[in-house]
């Protein structure tokens, strides 16, 4: 099956860095739409038993993987060759929140920059672009 082939190949990757790099962690980040909201966490990485898992295709033609209390785990976007392992968000995970910022006028920016009029030079008017 086409799901097992794409754990095979998380697998072996996660084997070969692991020869080289005993603590190997995975670090999520979770942003809001509107960047104002952020969630940071970290796990192990891990190698995943291929047998415990069963695969079937979604309706946007992406491979999906459940594990064996039928709970979704890992997406495969064969179109887009990404591989996504659905993780649970820990209640201890760094949250953030950000305050909307005033938006600033652009008189208030081009001051604080310092801009004169000799900044621009026009150089003549054609009339297609007016």
């Amino acid at each position: 099956m086409i799901g097992a082939m794409v754990l095979s190949i998380w697998n072996e990757r996660v084997a070969a860095i692991r020869s080289k790099y005993h603590h190997l962690r995975t670090t999520v980040l979770i942003k809001s739409e509107d960047l104002l909201e952020l969630a940071l966490f970290e796990h192990d990485t891990v190698l995943y038993n291929q047998d415990s898992f069963t695969w079937k295709w979604n309706k946007n033609h992406n491979i999906e993987g459940f594990n064996e209390d039928g709970e979704h785990k890992f997406t495969w976007q064969p179109h887009g060759a990404q591989f996504t392992i659905i993780e649970h968000v820990p209640d201890d995970r760094l949250a953030i929140i950000i305050k909307q910022p005033e938006q600033l006028s652009p008189k208030v920016v081009l001051e604080g920059l310092g801009f004169t009029q000799n900044w621009v030079r026009i150089l003549g008017m054609r009339s297609e672009l007016l």
